[in-house]
């Protein structure tokens, strides 16, 4: 083992246990530290045979690492991050860099990097995305924050970052201040999308063509053979999963979410910037709702809105509405993709972080969550033409949203016809009528602004820019 230790990593639950293994499995010494001392006692007792160093206070954890230190947070986001900078400033010295690896909003790591900088350190906020398997294999990552960390951690990086299959590194740096966690909180946004979306593609199966939870799981596995995709995959052996009595084990799960708020912080992100994003809205809207168990219970008998009520289809039928809703679940994806990608695109005009957003899809391509084949497709898309401002104007993305055209428009009928709540399905759908429509009814909309509050208009046969005032 070496005198010194390379990195440092502290907190070892099962994010920080994932990546200090991995960063050990390639070659370098790690010392770890974790505030619970079981946790640290029990991962010696598992790992304890590989080139880590227990530290038993963050004195000794600075004390045990060459320099510049490179300690690496996995603590949870929030108080507990500036808790942890607070406790180990006074052991770092000049030069030093502290790396935040948890969803920590990208304002919080704005703020966190002025004032270490102020004191002589480094700060890199590196979001991280992979679960447990990512950690420990390859993650994706995207860090961004003090720009004399960027050399110091980016070989680091690279060394444990997910490959996709042709070995490109799913990791770049993503620029100052909070742009890596920015990145993160996008990533994490489509996420909520895409999951929801998944959920009211498995509720119409159910409920509108009669199919069994095995059979919605062998659907989608046969899907995720066809378009790979983690979170297809996901949702395939959740589905597939049997209860120790051999029954399906979604079947028992409360249908009541939780959220830990990235999925939140996108919408204000988006909302600030000005950007449309309500299929990841509709998604977060999506999972409050379900926590109201309760109420609709109550309302569920108030209105008389009984359960799963899907009538068995003849396999011919059924076939051609699976069809259907395949086509329509691969639109809603675009779709929630297009939104997140406009923020980013927002985002880099707005803060200068001047992304290469093609760039930013191929960080997304292996190793994380929203890991699908899809994003092949939409790199492809900014390669082909760097000044694309919106995914529904690449050639590639217009072909795969007219073909099945209808499909989505179809689903969202069938789902009204039979009262099925699907607001992802709905809201990609509105937000792709409203992008391809040539007129909205906006000019009401200012006309009626103008008479209350005298908000001015432009006017369709006037110079664009210039403003009109009416006394209505």
């Amino acid at each position: 083992m070496k005198e010194r230790s390379d990195i440092a990593v502290v907190g070892l639950g099962v994010m920080g246990s994932g990546i200090a293994r991995n960063l050990e499995s390639k070659g370098y010494t790690v010392s770890v530290y974790n505030r619970s001392e079981d946790k640290c006692a029990a991962f010696f007792e598992r790992f304890g045979e590989g080139n880590f160093r227990r530290a038993d206070s963050l004195e000794e954890l600075c004390g045990q690492l060459e320099t510049p230190r490179k300690v690496l947070l996995m603590v949870k986001a929030g108080e507990a991050v500036d808790e942890t900078l607070q406790q180990l400033a006074p052991y770092l010295e000049p030069g030093d860099v502290v790396i935040d690896g948890g969803n920590s909003y990208y304002k919080d790591t704005q703020r966190r990097m002025q004032s270490m900088e102020e004191q002589g350190f480094l700060y890199v906020g590196c979001g991280i995305s992979g679960g447990e398997e990512g950690a420990l294999k390859g993650p994706s990552l995207m860090p961004g924050g003090s720009e004399g960390a960027k050399d110091l951690l980016m070989p680091v990086f690279l060394d444990i970052c997910a490959r996709t299959e042709i070995g490109e590194a799913c990791c770049s740096w993503m620029g100052s201040g909070g742009a890596g966690h920015f990145v993160k909180m996008i990533h994490n946004g489509i996420e909520y999308g895409e999951m929801q979306l998944l959920c009211e593609t498995y509720e119409m199966m159910h409920r509108y063509l009669g199919m069994d939870t095995a059979m919605c799981g062998r659907t989608f596995s046969r899907w995720a053979k066809q378009t790979p995709g983690f979170l297809l995959e996901t949702a395939e052996k959740v589905l597939l999963k049997p209860d120790e009595d051999g029954t399906p084990l979604v079947e028992k799960i409360l249908d009541a979410a939780g959220q830990k708020g990235t999925g939140a912080w996108t919408v204000d992100a988006a909302m600030a910037l000005g950007v449309p994003v309500p299929v990841i809205s509709e998604a977060v809207n999506a999972r409050s709702l379900s926590a109201r168990k309760e109420l609709r219970t109550v309302l569920s008998e108030k209105y008389g809105r009984p359960g799963y009520t899907g009538q068995v289809m003849p396999a011919e039928v059924r076939f051609e509405k699976l069809q259907m809703l395949q086509t329509a679940l691969l639109q809603a994806r675009i779709l929630c993709y297009a939104q997140g990608f406009e923020v980013l695109q927002a985002a880099s005009d707005v803060y200068g972080w001047n992304w290469n957003l093609g760039e930013i899809s191929q960080v997304w391509r292996a190793g994380c969550i929203i890991r699908n084949s899809l994003l092949s497709d939409i790199k492809q898309s900014y390669v082909y033409d760097r000044n694309l401002t919106q995914l529904l104007d690449a050639n590639l993305i217009h072909s795969m949203l007219s073909e099945g055209n209808g499909a989505l428009t179809a689903a969202c009928i069938a789902a009204a016809e039979n009262g099925i709540a699907v607001p992802a399905f709905s809201a990609a759908l509105q937000y792709f009528n409203g992008y391809t429509s040539l007129y909205l009814p906006a000019n009401l909309l200012q006309g009626m602004r103008d008479l209350f509050g005298a908000h001015t208009y432009e006017r369709t046969d006037a110079a664009k820019g210039e403003s009109f005032h009416t006394e209505w």
